[in-house]
C-alpha cells in the first residue's frame, strides 16, 4: 500500500493536462487523417535522456546532502559531549546546557536557511555569529589548560563550518536552469508534435493509440515530477528530502542532568 501511495503522490495535475492534451491531438490527427511514422527513439533523445541525467544528478546532490548533514550533526554531538564531559565538571553545572542551548540555535538558524530558497545574508551572517559563539565557548578549553581538547574542538567546529558551506551551496545551486528549462519545453510539446504518431495506431487498433499517448505522457510528467520532488532535498516537498527533525541526531541526545 505504501508504495502505491508514493506511486500516486506523483500523479498531479499537469499530468493530467498532459495526457489530456496528448489524446485530443491525437484525436485530432486521426479525425483529419494527419497521421506519420516517427522514430520513437527521439522521444528519448529529446526528452528521456535530459529527465534521467537531471534526477541521476538531483539524487547525486541528495545523497552528499545526507552525508555533509550526518558529519555535521556527529562534530555537533562530538563538540557537545567534549564541553560537557571535561568541562562541565570543573565549571557552573549548567554549561552543558548552556553549549547544548548554542549548538541548537544554530542547527535551527542552519535548517532556516537550509529550507528557505532565497539567499539571504543576514541569515548566513547569524550562522557565523553562532560559529563564533561556539568558537569563544572552545576557549574555555584553554582556561582549563586543555590545549588537546581546544585542538579537537576547534577541527569540529572547523568540519562542522565545511558541512554547513556544502550544504549551502546544494541549496543555492541546483541543476543547471538551462537543462531544466529544455526538459520542461520538450514534456509539454511533445504530445503534439508525436500526436500523428500516437495517430497512426489507431489504424491497426481502435484507441490503441489514445492509450500510448496516455501512457506516454504519464511515464514522462511523472518522471519531471519526480525530478522536481528531488531537486531540492531542503523544500520538504518531496518524499525524499531531508527530514531536520528525524535525521538530527543532536535532538535525541538525552537532556543533561
Amino acid at each position: 500500500m505504501e508504495a502505491i501511495k508514493h506511486f500516486v503522490y506523483v500523479i498531479n495535475l499537469r499530468t493530467i493536462v498532459i495526457s489530456i492534451v496528448s489524446v485530443i491531438a491525437t484525436f485530432f490527427c486521426g479525425y483529419f487523417s494527419f497521421t506519420c511514422e516517427m522514430p520513437a527513439s527521439l522521444i528519448g533523445i529529446a526528452v528521456v535522456f535530459p529527465l534521467v541525467f537531471t534526477i541521476n544528478a538531483s539524487f547525486q546532490r541528495r545523497d552528499q546532502a545526507l552525508n555533509e548533514y550526518g558529519v555535521l550533526n556527529s562534530q555537533l554531538v562530538s563538540l557537545y559531549l567534549a564541553h560537557k564531559i571535561h568541562l562541565s565538571k570543573d565549571l557552573d553545572i549548567h554549561y552543558s546546557e548552556e553549549i547544548r542551548i548554542s549548538i541548537m540555535h544554530l542547527l535551527k538558524t542552519v535548517e532556516d536557511d537550509l529550507t528557505n530558497e532565497k539567499n539571504c545574508l543576514q541569515r548566513k551572517a547569524k550562522i557565523y555569529k553562532s560559529f563564533e559563539e561556539i568558537s569563544r565557548k572552545n576557549k574555555r578549553f584553554l582556561d582549563k589548560s586543555l590545549h588537546d581538547m581546544h585542538v579537537f574542538a576547534c577541527n569540529c567546529l572547523n568540519q562542522i563550518m565545511q558541512s554547513y558551506e556544502i550544504l549551502s551551496k546544494i541549496s543555492e545551486y541546483r541543476t543547471p536552469k538551462g537543462l531544466r528549462a529544455y526538459s520542461k519545453v520538450f514534456l509539454n510539446l511533445f504530445p503534439i508534435i508525436f500526436a500523428p504518431y500516437f495517430a497512426s495506431f489507431n489504424g491497426e487498433l481502435v484507441f490503441i493509440g489514445y492509450l500510448i499517448a496516455v501512457l506516454y505522457s504519464f511515464v514522462l510528467s511523472m518522471l519531471s515530477t519526480i525530478q522536481d520532488n528531488v531537486e531540492n532535498p531542503f523544500d520538504n516537498k518531496g518524499l525524499d528530502d531531508i527530514n531536520f527533525t528525524s535525521d538530527n541526531r543532536f535532538l535525541n541526545l538525552n537532556e543533561p542532568s
